[in-house]
C-alpha cells in the first residue's frame, strides 16, 4: 500500500477542505495590530509526547520489530481541547499499516512514537515538526513547521495472536482426497483476519470463482494454503486460517494488498482432484 507518512513517496492524503493560511499568518487587521504567526501553537511543541489510553497486552514493540497499526492523523492545534485540528489521513477503514520500527520507512516521530506499545494498545502521539515534515512540510496537506497528532492502535486485527494453522470443514465432501502430488482445482475467497469480527473475516482481498489449479505439495502456493487443503475431499468446503509465518511473512505479498505480518482467512471449495 502507499502510505501517507513515507519519506520516499508522495503524500497521499485525502482532504475535503483547504488548510487555509494556518502556517503563514497574514490577513488584515488594524494598522499596527500584531499578526499571530503561529495560531496553531506549533512552536510550543518541541518534543515527542505519547499518551496511552489502552495499554494492551503481550510483547511490547521494539526497534527492529514489525509493527502493524491503524492510525488517524491531524494537524496539531492548541486552540482545540484535544489539539486535533484538521484531519489529514486515516487507514482505520483499510488494511493495517505494517513497517519495521527503526527502518526509517516513516517519519521519525511516528516510528519512535510506537516503541513500547503492546498488541491492542491505543496511544496518542504528538510530534514536533522536526520529527515530522519540518520546514518543508508535505504538500498539499501538511504545512511547513506543522506539529502533528496521531491516534494509533497497535495490531488492531489481532494478528500476533494467531500462530498456528487452523482448518474447519463446513462441507465434508465425498469424492477423491486431496493428497500431495495430485492436481487440485479450488475456488476460494480470501480475507484479512480480524479478531474484532465474529467470523474473523475482515477486509476482502480476493474472490476466485473461476477456479485455480495447482499440484498439492509442490510449493507453488503459500505453505498455509498447501497444508490447509491437504486431506479435503472433492466437493468439500473448508475455512482455513493461516498465520503470517505460513502466509506472506513480514514482507507481505508485494502488491500492497496483503501487509507484512497479516493473518489470512480462506473459504475454499475443492472442485476437482486429478
Amino acid at each position: 500500500m502507499s502510505f501517507a507518512l513515507s519519506r520516499r513517496s508522495a503524500l497521499l492524503l485525502a482532504l475535503s477542505a483547504s488548510l487555509g493560511l494556518a502556517a503563514c499568518g497574514g490577513g488584515g487587521g488594524d494598522a499596527g495590530t500584531p499578526v499571530n504567526q503561529d495560531p496553531n501553537g506549533w512552536s510550543g511543541v518541541t518534543a515527542l509526547k505519547t499518551t496511552d489510553t489502552v495499554v494492551g497486552t503481550g510483547t511490547a514493540i521494539e526497534t527492529g520489530k514489525l509493527a502493524s497499526v491503524a492510525y488517524t492523523g491531524w494537524i496539531y492545534d492548541a486552540r482545540v481541547a484535544d489539539t486535533k485540528g484538521t484531519k489529514i489521513d486515516s487507514n482505520v477503514d483499510a488494511a493495517p499499516l505494517s513497517f519495521v520500527v527503526g527502518s526509517n520507512a516513516l517519519i521519525s516521530g511516528f516510528e519512535q512514537g510506537v516503541v513500547g506499545m503492546k498488541p491492542g494498545g491505543k496511544r496518542t502521539v504528538t510530534m514536533p515538526a522536526s520529527m515530522a515534515y519540518g520546514s518543508a512540510g508535505k504538500a498539499p496537506s501538511v504545512p511547513a513547521n506543522a506539529a502533528l497528532v496521531f491516534d494509533i492502535v497497535m495490531d488492531p486485527n489481532g494478528w500476533t495472536g494467531v500462530t498456528a494453522l487452523k482448518t474447519q470443514d463446513t462441507v465434508a465432501g465425498a469424492g477423491a482426497s486431496a493428497d500431495a502430488g495430485k492436481n487440485v482445482t479450488v475456488t476460494y475467497t480470501l480475507w484479512l483476519y480480524d479478531a474484532r469480527i465474529a467470523s474473523t473475516k475482515g477486509l476482502q482481498i480476493e474472490n476466485n470463482t473461476a477456479g485455480y489449479t495447482f499440484k498439492l505439495g509442490a510449493g507453488s502456493v503459500i505453505a498455509g494454503f498447501d497444508q490447509g487443503i491437504s486431506g479435503m475431499k472433492q466437493g468439500g468446503k473448508r475455512t482455513i486460517t493461516i498465520p503470517a509465518s505460513l502466509g506472506y511473512g513480514n514482507g507481505g505479498d508485494g502488491s500492497g494488498k496483503i501487509p507484512g505480518g497479516a493473518v489470512l482467512v480462506f473459504d475454499v471449495q475443492l472442485t476437482a482432484v486429478n
